[in-house]
């Protein structure tokens, strides 16, 4: 049998026996697999935290080449993002980036890419404090690196460039719908054509200066309704850990505005 090494991150970890896990990597070299990882369940296992979903690992593995099933052979930790576990927001946040890229990525589908691409990405969750653009840009950059990149400087009705007015957005079709087409091909997805400039601006901006970027609160709104859209429409369904997510954004908003009220009274008394 082969044996395979190369660094990865662990997307998911379950239970397989008493004594086994069954754990799925994304990995440099090799795209997503599953391990088998005998004894991992045992208090003095030789895996120890280095199959805690979200480590950053050597990996060593072994099995015939394009099997469903290998078998772990060791591992050990590169980085465990520590701080992102001890922070919720940055915690859910990383949980929805694995989810995502557990649900979309097919098993051996490999691109170093993709995976620079996701460290990249959970490094900026542990560095980063405003990580709605963040979000927003991972949904839309992993979306393109799998083929799925929207249509955003024509219509995908007329292939005319929408000059103003309202932009209509088709999950089916892949890119925005012209005012003139938005009539004769309704949209569910509408917005204002200087929203379409911050998507393009969140397409082709570095990972590290998002924190930098500054939305209105409207056009932040209709970014995550377009994104998350994208994403539903290729996936499916709603995952898991995004609720959470919104549920902490909505508590941040509540608690920043209760600050700024609380400041207000403070001056004006």
């Amino acid at each position: 049998m082969a044996l395979f090494r190369t660094k990865a991150i662990v997307l998911r970890s379950i239970n397989l026996s008493e004594t086994d896990k069954l754990t799925t990597f994304y990995t440099e070299n090799f795209g997503k697999i599953k391990c088998v990882a005998k004894a991992a369940r045992r208090i003095k296992s030789r895996f120890g935290a280095a199959l805690e979903p979200l480590s950053h690992i050597n990996l060593i593995y072994f099995g015939k080449e394009n099997q469903e099933l290998y078998r772990l052979n060791h591992c050990d930790i590169l980085t465990s993002f520590q701080s992102v576990r001890e922070n919720p927001e940055k915690l859910y946040t990383a949980v929805y980036f694995l989810e995502l890229m557990d649900v979309t990525i097919r098993e051996g589908d490999c691109q170093t890419k993709l995976f620079e691409f996701f460290l990249s990405a959970l490094q900026c969750v542990e560095n980063q404090s405003r990580l709605e653009p963040l979000r927003r840009v991972f949904e839309l950059r992993l979306l393109a690196l799998l083929g799925y990149s929207p249509s955003l400087g024509q219509c995908v009705v007329c292939r005319k460039e929408p000059i103003n007015g309202w932009i209509g957005f088709s999950c089916f079709k892949g890119g925005i719908v012209c005012p003139v087409c938005i009539d004769q091909n309704p949209q569910e997805i509408r917005f204002q054509k200087g929203t379409l400039n911050y998507l393009k601006k969140l397409l082709s901006s570095d990972l590290k200066i998002l924190e930098r970027l500054k939305f209105p609160r409207a056009v932040e709104e209709e970014l995550e309704y377009i994104t998350h859209r994208m994403v539903l429409s290729h996936v499916g369904r709603e995952l898991k850990s995004y609720p959470f997510i919104k549920l902490m954004a909505e508590n941040a908003a509540h608690s920043l505005e209760d600050a700024n009220n609380g400041q207000t009274r403070n001056q004006n008394g």
